[in-house]
């Protein structure tokens, strides 16, 4: 358990300097190009993750399903075949793509954007769609050696010189800079993992035969296949749903629904970060192991509580506060859709635990499944919640969809590990959501001026209880020490089946 604090406190060092510099960011980005600008921005760069989730094919991901594996072993046949096999499909992949997206800006645009006149700015987010996808296949080759404080490095360069590069493009060129901005934060990113690549895990030691580097190509792909599928469903549809937002509202209200998933997604990216870049090789490296798998998803649950119910509850009572300030007044109608965002953020982590579990263990067909009911969840419900509340809706849906995705991950993890959680985080997990309710609801009471005090006071409530937990973790001694092991919480006393 210690270790996964420490390999979570290193990543969040990373993602606190990310967090920080994207408010800045934020701050020059909602002055100078207004919700409307906000929104163009927004979209133009769901399009180049949408894009580049196709492309990557999930080679990065395959990369570390199969070479962490490798890696343990020492087996660097199978670690140069991947690396070698992952370029491969890169040139032939990205090739494909940004001929497609030429062909087609003008019909891509009008999706997009809503008209079909900015098939130039298309054209151009091709560029950093490749440099993107390049820089996650060095990044998938960095975890799978799970080069934590790497990895971490990577997070910090990326957020500053990103910054460094889109700050001036936006302020010089206000609306005319979006495009830089972009292209230029996918190429600062490559340069940055190439140089870690370089450094951390050196040139590729084995040469490969040209059989052994196909069948490492077919190898991803078929694990790449499905898996893209599954995300498409899954991480697709959410990077869509502003497009979804621009036809079903406005360009401005794509500006406010930007505005409050960057908030919801970027205050606990560290432990987004965590789970893809820690939590994930190692549920990987114990996939053939059950009663491991059922341990490690239970820490990693714990982990995930201790952290976010207290920072959710705090930012929901904060919210009103902190939108005018993170962007400005004008942005106001996002506070609505963030409140239940957060509330949602509970459902979405504590089912990530076992969706990571479930990639790992029975491979992409299975997640494939469970992303596309998340993924037709969405939409449905986001359809619903705007046609029924409004813009309110949007963050509504974001609940109901996770409740739904939550169920069904549950549902078919239990049919092929006997997952069990313990009873403290079956207790954690209940009483973070009501508070989050009881906080959310109060402004339609007549108690509603005590909001903000009874919000910050039970995220204290369970925030000094998680920061004494935390710090008792931090001073075990490491779990490779003789009887460690009796000391860590009788690894979770009563069970729920």
């Amino acid at each position: 358990m210690k270790s996964i604090f420490r390999a979570t406190a290193i990543l969040s060092g990373s993602s606190i300097v990310s967090i920080l510099v994207g408010l800045v960011s934020a701050k020059v980005m909602a002055l100078v190009l207004q919700p409307a600008g906000y929104g163009h921005f927004g979209l133009l760069q769901n399009f180049v993750g949408l894009t580049t989730l196709m492309v990557g094919m999930g080679m990065a991901t395959g990369l570390v399903r199969t070479g962490a594996a490798a890696v343990t072993r020492g087996d660097h046949a199978t670690i140069a075949s991947l690396r070698k096999a992952a370029w491969l499909l890169f040139g032939g992949l990205g090739g494909l793509a940004f001929l497609l997206v030429a062909a087609f800006r003008a019909t891509i645009s009008q999706w997009v954007l809503g008209t079909p006149d900015q098939g130039a700015s298309i054209l151009l987010m091709g560029i950093a769609v490749l440099f993107t996808v390049a820089g996650n296949i060095q990044m998938g080759t960095l975890n799978a050696h799970h080069c934590v404080k790497a990895l971490a490095k990577l997070g910090i360069a990326n957020a500053l010189l990103g910054a460094v590069v889109s700050i001036p493009a936006i302020l010089i060129w206000h609306r005319k800079g979006i495009v830089p901005a972009i292209i230029g934060g996918a190429l600062v990113s490559w340069a940055v993992s190439t140089y870690l690549i370089s450094r951390e895990v050196g040139p590729v030691r084995v040469q490969s035969t040209r059989r052994d580097t196909l069948k490492a190509a077919w190898s991803l792909l078929r694990f790449g296949g499905p898996f893209t599928a599954s995300t498409l469903m899954g991480a697709g549809v959410q990077l869509s749903l502003p497009m979804v937002v621009l036809h079903l509202l406005s360009a401005e209200s794509v500006g406010f629904y930007r505005a409050a998933t960057a908030i919801s997604v970027n205050y606990l990216g560290f432990l987004v970060t965590a789970m893809g870049l820690d939590y994930y090789p190692r549920v990987s490296a114990v996939k053939d192991q059950p009663r491991e798998l059922v341990k490690l998803i239970n820490q990693q649950h714990r982990l995930v509580m201790l952290l976010a119910v207290p920072m959710i509850l705090g930012t929901i009572a904060l919210v009103p506060y902190l939108v005018p300030i993170v962007y400005s007044h004008k942005f106001t109608p996002t506070v609505d859709i963030l409140e239940w965002q957060l509330i949602g953020d509970l459902l979405k982590f504590s089912s990530w635990t076992m969706a990571y579990a479930l990639l790992a263990r029975c491979g992409s067909s299975v997640y494939f499944l469970a992303e596309s009911v998340g993924g037709v969840a969405i939409l449905v419900t986001t359809w619903l919640g705007v046609r029924w509340f409004g813009l309110s809706g949007l963050g509504i849906s974001f609940v109901a969809t996770y409740i739904i995705y939550y169920s069904v991950v549950w549902v078919i993890i239990r049919r092929h590990i006997p997952i069990t959680f313990t009873a403290w985080n079956k207790r954690m997990m209940l009483a973070g959501v009501a508070a989050a309710l009881v906080v959310r609801i109060l402004p339609s009471t007549r108690f509603a001026s005590f909001r903000t005090p009874v919000g910050l006071a039970l995220a204290m409530a369970f925030g000094i209880p998680s920061l004494i937990t935390i710090w008792r973790e931090f001073r075990r001694p490491d779990e490779t020490t003789p009887g460690a092991a009796l000391s860590r919480e009788s690894e979770q006393t009563a069970v729920i089946g």
